[in-house]
């Protein structure tokens, strides 16, 4: 085995002990000694990897949440040629975006970061850091297709936008997921709508507008 692949096993490795450590214990009642422990590796090789506690809950939290390898392909972005097109790609990365979250480890990992992050604002910061991996290169890559395509104002900054449309994601995070009795994802319909009115709000119609 090469040097990159011994490396992320190992990191693969340390993040397996510490996120069951996590879900159990919480942040503030796991030690980097107990990661070294439950991950059989000495506390050098640990700060090797990770320089801190926080930034090893990132990275257990971000692998868990992150994207897919090649989430979208170029051919994919070639199939964008209306604003059904558009509609449909952004309903499909905002389903398997929300299959993710949701998922029970998930959210628990993300109520730790809610629960504890006053008292340990480097978490709230490393969690925060994360953000920008977990789903924001899909949704750039969907309207990038779209402008492409001519379907997207050119006034659009879409850096902004994939952070708008992310706003409108976590309204299904927080009602279906973090504060649901019994977490669900949305069903395609709901999806579909908030989607319409995306993507409807930043079309090339608009273009003409100050």
């Amino acid at each position: 085995m090469s040097v990159q692949p011994r490396r992320e096993a190992k990191r693969e490795q340390i993040r397996a002990a510490a996120g069951e450590l996590f879900l159990s214990e919480g942040f503030a009642g796991t030690s980097m000694d107990a990661v070294t422990a439950a991950a059989g590796i000495s506390k050098e090789t640990l700060y090797r990897y990770y320089g801190s506690k926080a930034a090893l809950f990132a990275d257990v939290l971000g692998q868990l949440i992150a994207e897919p390898p090649h989430a979208m392909p170029t051919s994919q972005k070639g199939v964008v040629r209306r604003l059904p097109d558009l509609e449909a790609l952004l309903i499909a990365e905002s389903d398997r975006y929300l299959a993710r979250l949701l998922e029970p480890r998930q959210l628990s990992l993300v109520r730790i970061v809610l629960s504890e992050g006053n008292r340990f604002p480097e978490l709230v910061e490393a969690f925060r850091g994360t953000l920008p991996a977990t789903g924001g290169a899909v949704i750039i890559g969907a309207l990038e297709a779209g402008r492409t395509a001519g379907l997207v104002a050119g006034w659009v900054d879409l850096r902004m936008a994939a952070r708008a449309f992310a706003g409108l994601l976590m309204m299904f995070i927080l009602r279906d997921g973090l504060l649901a009795a019994k977490p669900q994802r949305p069903d395609r319909r709901q999806l579909a709508a908030m989607v319409r009115l995306f993507v409807h709000g930043i079309g090339a119609e608009l273009k003409d507008l100050p």
